[in-house]
């Protein structure tokens, strides 16, 4: 039997694609006259900071750019507002560094009309230890730590609507509903989509509590759960049904493979750097809050629209 040929995709919006990709890298985007660059009096007593979030997140946000180290990025942040006419005083390294360990992140989102429909997954990412090159070649050091990053994205919009970063020892599934209650409780959920890791009662019992529909395929020897929750009967159904007319067209028919979209904004998340340069806990929190902030202003400025060409 021989293997059906995969579809070819053709985009239909090259013209405004390629102007999106050409603003990604104009300064304006990270530079807004406007912005409050210098900090607002705190009303409480002793120093006061000198610099607000936001020029501490556009300062951070050069450094993950261009993947520099902080004192370059103070070298470069000057010369650009420099270029610009703007006379702001720019905030030193030990300043960023101290800053981002508390900083609170302003990750935009243009939202979507309708239901939301999410679509999670989770990866690994380095922080300390060698190459895979140098680990395979030579045996690497012993010391190898990891972080795991975990996000939602908006299949309509593909901006991410919820992220957690935690530590390598924390699993998949527990943090799924984690990440719904990053969700507005206004905001209706239409559904969620996840691979087989997501195949529990919390995340289940989550999902219905949101009213939202659960697309996660049931593990290969998966049984009937107990129906004592409106998840457990959710989740049986989906069971019956991929037993009924088998896996490959329950995913065909649930529209799984969306998730596919969500693991191609995963490597976009790794384009910015397959490790992370912070060493605090905190500071990697940040880190990684500023490469979703990043994403999503890419993302506004345009995306590919495809349709199969044959």
């Amino acid at each position: 039997m021989s293997r059906p040929t995969s579809p070819t995709y053709k985009t239909r919006n090259w013209p405004a694609y390629n102007k999106a990709l050409k603003r990604r890298g104009s300064l304006t985007i990270w530079f807004d006259p406007a912005m409050t660059w210098e900090a607002k009096p705190t009303g409480k007593r002793g120093r006061q900071p000198a610099y607000g979030d936001a020029a501490i997140q556009t300062c951070l946000t050069m450094k993950v750019l261009f993947g520099m180290a902080l004192r370059q990025t103070t070298g470069v942040v000057e010369s650009l507002l420099q270029l610009i006419g703007l006379d702001w005083a720019v905030p030193d390294f030990s300043t960023l560094s101290r800053r981002q360990k508390t900083l609170k992140v302003n990750i935009p989102y243009r939202g979507s009309d309708g239901p939301l429909h999410l679509l999670i997954d989770s990866t690994g990412i380095k922080v300390e230890g060698e190459g895979e090159w140098n680990a395979r070649k030579h045996g690497g050091a012993k010391r190898r730590v990891w972080r795991k990053i975990h996000i939602g994205i908006d299949e309509k919009t593909l901006e991410i609507r919820a992220a957690e970063f935690t530590t390598s020892d924390v699993g998949d599934a527990p943090m799924l509903p984690e990440l719904l209650d990053q969700i507005p409780p206004e905001q209706e959920i239409g559904s969620v989509t996840a691979d087989g890791a997501f195949d529990t009662r919390k995340c289940h019992d989550a999902i219905a509590a949101r009213g939202a529909a659960a697309i996660i395929p049931p593990r290969k020897n998966a049984r009937f759960w107990k129906p004592d929750t409106v998840g457990a009967i959710a989740r049986n159904e989906i069971l019956r049904t991929s037993k009924c007319v088998g896996r490959t067209i329950w995913r065909r028919w649930s529209g799984y493979h969306r998730r596919s979209r969500v693991e191609t904004k995963m490597h976009c998340v790794k384009l910015l750097g397959t490790r992370l340069t912070a060493r605090d806990f905190d500071r990697q929190v940040a880190e990684f809050q500023v490469r979703v902030a990043i994403l999503n202003g890419f993302t506004a400025l345009g995306t590919p629209i495809t349709e199969v060409a044959g």
